[in-house]
């Protein structure tokens, strides 16, 4: 049989499902996934040189040293004892190790028995115990139902799978320069893709999402100034806290518009205090005749509607400044306003 750099012929047929023909080179992805046995990036997951399959331990990286040359003259890498395939138990919730029996109780349903853990779904419960989801459950019933350390992992496994897939696709089959711990798949579709909108001399950038991801332009006054109490009072959605105010990133004194990407949740204490002497002081310098230019970039934790974090830098007749604000009572991490 046909051998190429110690692994026979048959071997990476079963590997792979091709045939080798002679003097054909043969090419394989050593780097694999120990929690679901995928071909990983250079770098990342486990190495398996040669594709081998023989029992002992797994070694990660680390445990590598330089093979010396052999017949063929050839200097690879191996592992200090010889890889195995990954141990797929690590996740897997039907694995005795990884879920705890539940005795059902009156009252129960596959339902409320999956509340217990979060991110666990009926329909979840129902595969892992082999049973239909519309069977009604029997009092004395013992249901499996996994640790929830089980699920986060699993979860960020995939999670972290996924973000390595994009963020391979958006930078031409490269890999991050960490790529075991890449760039959140929601970060790396949320900060980009933004589309414009300008309203009264401003440009406002947002996210797929609709959250202002970057504001700028040139201050103007109004002697009439228009507010949307409306906008005002939506701004921040569900994650707005009782103690917010809507507030404004470009002031209705300023010809703010009055769309909703202008306002945000805003604490109280930061808006009424040392964002308002900010404005105050651009309003003073405008009156004076000098040329006020602001870049405003807001700062999101996840998919999170208010920001918790505004970075302001200002240029008065081309001088810079600038501040991070924290939107909370105190309203400024560093800088001076």
């Amino acid at each position: 049989m046909q051998s190429r750099g110690g692994v026979s012929a048959f071997e990476i047929y079963l590997r792979t499902g091709h045939r080798l023909q002679a003097g054909v080179e043969v090419k394989f992805n050593p780097w694999h996934d120990p929690e679901n046995g995928r071909f990983t990036f250079a770098g990342s997951g486990r190495y398996f040189p040669g594709g081998q399959t023989r029992s002992g331990p797994v070694q990660s990286i680390e445990g590598q040293i330089p093979r010396q040359p052999g017949a063929s003259g050839s200097v690879g890498l191996a592992t200090q004892s010889d890889p195995v395939e990954p141990d797929h138990r690590r996740f897997d919730p039907k694995s005795s190790r990884n879920h705890s029996i539940y005795t059902v109780q009156r009252g129960d349903t596959l339902t409320r028995i999956a509340g217990q853990r979060r991110g666990l779904t009926a329909s979840g419960l129902a595969w892992l115990n082999e049973r239909p989801l519309d069977r009604p459950l029997r009092i004395g019933e013992r249901i499996r139902i996994p640790h929830q350390r089980v699920l986060e992992e699993g979860r960020e496994s995939w999670n972290r799978y996924l973000a390595l897939g994009y963020y391979a696709r958006t930078h031409g089959g490269r890999s991050p320069p960490n790529p075991a711990n890449p760039p959140s798949l929601e970060s790396q579709i949320l900060d980009s893709n933004w589309r414009r909108e300008s309203r009264n001399g401003y440009d406002f950038q947002i996210d797929l999402i609709g959250r202002p991801r970057k504001i700028y332009g040139l201050l103007s006054v109004t002697v009439s100034p228009m507010r949307s109490r409306r906008s005002q009072g939506q701004a921040g959605g569900g994650d707005r806290r009782g103690s917010d105010d809507g507030g404004h990133y470009i002031a209705a004194r300023f010809n703010g518009p009055r769309e909703s990407f202008n306002h945000f949740a805003q604490n109280a204490n930061f808006n009424r205090g040392s964002y308002r002497v900010l404005e105050d002081r651009w309003a003073k310098d405008l009156r004076e005749g000098r040329k006020v230019f602001v870049d405003i970039v807001p700062h999101y934790a996840g998919t999170s509607r208010r920001p918790d974090r505004v970075d302001v830098t200002w240029y008065i007749d081309g001088e810079k400044h600038k501040a991070k604000f924290s939107n909370e009572a105190t309203g400024r991490a560093d800088g001076r306003p």
